[in-house]
């Protein structure tokens, strides 16, 4: 902090010093100039500048009333203080109405720091406030200027939409001058163009009722001379503290020129498609993009396709082939360069056969005279084509084509017999040129029996129209096998003598086909397990809420004996640990997907794990009378992994066999050292062994069906998914287990003889060649109820949104000996972490308007004076692994997630305030 320059108004020597010793006591820096007259005071005003004036009240040659005059009108910026022993109530209410900004008596200076304080902060809002307004009301000169300069006609109405604002552009665009109109309303003289007063008046009712708080409004209007406009409005709402209209500011565009030549165009396009969509040649406009933005119907003939698929895409994405499309991008970016007209030829397989075409593409110019689009006229030549060329085509040349291995022909006589066929035929079929000449192939010896009638059929057509449309059907080939094939055929023109056809082998396209279907069954069976495990999802989180809920209401509305309130209790902390487990494994299921699940590795001791296990689900399998048998191997050595991620695999297999298997029934684990076997089913490079551990759950439970086994360690699948199902879960456990064992470097199966007769999971783990050292696994013993005071003396803030979160969380608090105070928002905790300074801030993250993660970055900019090293744990609902490294990064020590357990939470906050050893 500055030092402060005080002049100090004071004929007292040693009130002077008491007053200076009190500042200094303060922590207020100073340097205090001291005068006792008239004559001092206004000289030292005049030589120096002084950021406060502190005065007594009563002196032998001069007043303080006067000095704070003369200081008011001198430095009116300054605060003035008065400091006096004579100073009564009225007099010091005089001293605040002539100006003063404070009065301290005398004998009791220990208020002088705290007042100096407040008025040199009032002194720099002030200094700040007169500086803000001064900006304001340059920017308000600046807006008018660019306002009255502006392209754009300004208009503003008031809350009764009279005119109190009518800009120069609005006088030049409308001819009316401000005079004529400020103070009217629109309806008041001829303004809006009749037809469009409705749609005017429902834009002023949104802006009017708050429906809107700005729009945009397209409509004519008439000028001052009766000339109808054209203009947009952009129509922008002020609105008060209460949400009522205060003002309406319109910025409004004259587009007359545009939307006449909008219109101009538009009549000109449709009298372009009026001659387009009547022609028969090919007509498109193709954009700057190479995509199609119009095509006349008379594509459809020619592909099959009707127009509406064209538009919005390029040839290549069409599906045209490669050659066309490379032409046609060729051609028409140069039309785009040169603006020179581009005329080719091209021949195109259309459903009806190739068909040829000449194509011409024009450049169109937009009304600046760049090249806004191109044109393209295709006719079909096919006819002068095929005209040309049996002109000049030679059997020399038929023979280089028919002789290719392009794509299989033949030909057939009269009889039906395949008279001869080029090399591309002989091999789709197996068969050899001489069992055609050997008249070994008819049609029908090669055709299965269920397409001889539809061959007839075709056959007919080609007798009758000289050729048929290109269909579908197998060929038999010599080797009995059948080969797919699209086939078409024609006759010789004048001759009865037979014609020509061709085969496309399809072999590989139905192969794409059926992989297709697969993929579709596939889908559909992955979007069946989908919104079977939606349904399941909402059943399993909805279930437990149903006796949490009613057992609160029936607490909360009647008297209960002790042994049915520990019972409803119980029922409610069950069923609460349900929904725990269930969002703790889609976290986990997503931190195995995304990769993002972390193991701590160490060697651990499976039968440690093993017994764990055990012990967690004792009270389970004792509940249905299940016995559980153990058979461990002493010879097991230790293995390499998470101890807590071992434990929840084997948990999750006791848990659900013990699910599966009805009362009465049995569960076994077994636990097993494999030595030098010699087909290890374990993949794992980093322990390239053959020795591995085996543990085996057993049980005498529902068994697996044969259908379902192979799914059984997939994400989401149940056996029954149905409404009626008998087992509840999510169908995670399995999955997880799984992927926790790929990430050990294990393995896990499953076995069953079938429904009804249990099940058996196996793991397998591989063994260390080198030993890691040992890590404890014995869980941390938590406190479990308040028999002592961990908490003595801690002061703990707490901050959280949620009413009954603060309150369960301060109780606990209080329970365990904590000074707890709860606040519910960020600004509230920031304002209590200066204030109370506590030994442990406790912050949710998801909080409205400001977050945990806003609160604790402010923190740490505090000083460590004012609370910015407060130790702070967040407690939170966001439980990913990314959320508890974004709340470390940002100043939180720990971590917790939702819901949690009050040893949990005693024990965080006490190991954050230095409290631990008292647990």
């Amino acid at each position: 902090m500055k030092v402060l320059r005080i002049l100090l108004l004071e004929d007292s020597l040693l009130d002077a010093e008491l007053i200076y010793t009190n500042l200094k006591d303060a922590g207020i820096d100073c340097d205090l100039v001291r005068v006792e007259t008239r004559g001092d005071f206004v000289a030292a005003l005049e030589k120096n500048t002084f950021d406060l004036i502190l005065a007594d009240y009563a002196l032998p040659a001069f007043d303080g009333i006067s000095a704070l005059e003369i200081a008011r009108t001198t430095y009116p910026q300054v605060p003035f203080i008065f400091v006096s022993a004579t100073l009564g109530e009225e007099l010091a209410i005089e001293t605040l109405k002539n100006g003063a900004t404070d009065y301290v008596l005398k004998q009791r200076l220990g208020r002088l720091g705290p007042s100096v304080r407040r008025a040199l902060n009032e002194a720099r809002e002030h200094a700040h406030r007169l500086k803000a307004e001064s900006a304001l009301r340059n920017a308000l000169q600046k807006l008018t200027f660019h306002v009255e300069n502006s392209p754009l006609a300004v208009v503003e109405w008031d809350r009764n939409f009279r005119i109190s604002w009518w800009s120069k552009e609005a006088e030049r665009i409308f001819g009316w001058s401000a005079a004529e109109v400020i103070g009217k309303k629109f309806y008041e003289w001829d303004f809006i163009y009749n037809e469009d007063i409705e749609y005017v008046n429902s834009i002023i009712n949104n802006l009017i009722n708050g429906i809107s708080e700005s729009n945009t409004s397209n409509n004519r209007n008439y000028t001052k001379n009766g000339d109808v406009i054209y203009c947009e409005w952009y129509n922008s709402a002020l609105l008060d503290e209460s949400r009522n209209l205060v003002s309406v500011m319109s910025l409004v565009l004259d587009v007359t020129e545009r939307k006449r030549a909008e219109e101009e165009r538009y009549r000109r396009e449709q009298e372009f498609k009026a001659l387009a969509e009547n022609s028969p040649d090919i007509i498109a406009r193709i954009d700057r993009g190479l995509r199609h933005v119009y095509v006349n119907r008379a594509i459809e003939k020619a592909t099959g396709m009707p127009p509406e698929v064209f538009i919005g895409k390029t040839h290549a994405e069409l599906g045209f082939p490669k050659e066309i499309y490379t032409d046609w991008q060729t051609y028409i970016k140069e039309v785009f360069e040169t603006g020179i007209e581009k005329t080719w030829e091209f021949d195109f397989p259309t459903p009806n056969g190739t068909r040829y075409y000449q194509a011409r593409v024009v450049p169109e110019l937009a009304m600046d005279g760049s090249i806004e689009s191109a044109l393209g006229i295709t006719t079909d030549v096919t006819e002068y084509k095929l005209t040309e060329e049996s002109l000049r085509q030679s059997e020399a040349r038929f023979r280089s084509v028919f002789e290719s291995k392009m794509i299989a022909m033949g030909f057939w006589d009269k009889n039906g017999y395949v008279s001869d066929a080029n090399d591309a035929f002989l091999e789709l079929i197996g068969y050899s040129r001489s069992d055609f000449f050997a008249k070994k192939l008819h049609w029908k010896d090669i055709t299965p029996p269920e397409y001889i009638a539809r061959e007839g059929l075709n056959n007919k057509d080609i007798s009758q129209f000289g050729s048929c449309a290109t269909y579908e059907k197998e060929y038999i080939r010599k080797d009995g096998s059948y080969v797919p094939v699209l086939l078409g055929g024609a006759s010789f023109e004048d001759t009865s003598s037979g014609g020509v056809f061709f085969a496309i082998d399809l072999t590989e396209r139905k192969k794409l086909e059926n992989r297709l279907r697969q993929q579709a069954e596939e889908l559909a069976q992955a979007n069946r397990i989908k919104d079977e495990f939606l349904a399941v999802l909402s059943h399993e989180l909805r279930s437990p809420l149903n006796p949490i809920m009613g057992w609160a209401k029936l607490l909360r509305s009647r008297k209960f004996d002790e042994e049915t309130t520990a019972k409803a209790i119980e029922t409610i902390e069950r069923n609460a640990k349900v929904q725990t487990q269930l969002i703790e494994d889609l976290l986990d299921v997503s931190r195995i997907m995304q990769g993002k699940i972390n193991l701590n590795i160490c060697s651990v001791n499976l039968k440690s794990t093993i017994e764990a296990a055990i012990e967690t689900v004792s009270l389970a399998a004792e509940a249905k009378s299940i016995q559980i048998q153990r058979a461990i191997d002493p010879n097991v050595v230790l293995v390499s992994g998470d101890p807590n991620r071992l434990q929840q695999v084997v948990w999750n297999l006791l848990s659900n066999a013990i699910k599966f298997t009805p009362e009465g029934g049995r569960v076994e684990i077994r636990l097993e050292l494999v030595r030098d076997s010699k087909h290890s089913t374990i993949d794992n490079e980093q322990f390239p062994t053959n020795n591995y551990v085996q543990i085996k759950v057993s049980d005498t439970g529902k068994g697996i069906s044969a259908d379902f086994l192979p799914y059984v360690f997939d994400y989401f699948r149940q056996a029954d998914s149905s409404s009626t199902r008998k087992y509840g879960g999510l169908g995670l456990g399995l999955a997880i287990v799984r992927r926790l064992l790929e990430l050990h470097g294990g393995s896990v199966c499953a076995e069953s003889p079938g429904e009804g007769l249990g099940a058996t999971f196996t793991v397998k783990l591989p063994l260390l060649k080198q030993r890691v050292p040992l890590t404890s696994q014995s869980p941390a013993k938590t406190p479990q109820s308040p028999v002592s005071s961990p908490l003595n003396g801690l002061r703990v803030l707490v901050v959280d949104d949620d009413a009954d979160s603060r309150e369960f969380l301060t109780f606990v608090l209080q329970e365990y000996g904590a000074q707890a105070t709860a606040v519910g928002s960020a600004a509230e905790g920031l304002e209590a972490v200066c204030k109370l300074k506590p030994d442990v801030l406790v912050s949710d993250i998801g909080m409205p308007g400001e977050d945990g993660y806003s609160l604790i970055r402010k923190v740490r900019a505090l000083d460590a004076k004012e609370g910015g090293e407060t130790p702070a744990v967040a407690l939170t609902a966001y439980a990913r692994d990314e959320d508890c490294k974004l709340a470390l990064k940002l100043g939180f020590q720990m971590h917790v997630a939702k819901p949690v357990e009050p040893a949990e939470l005693v024990k965080v906050v006490a190991k954050l305030g230095g409290g631990a050893e008292n647990l």
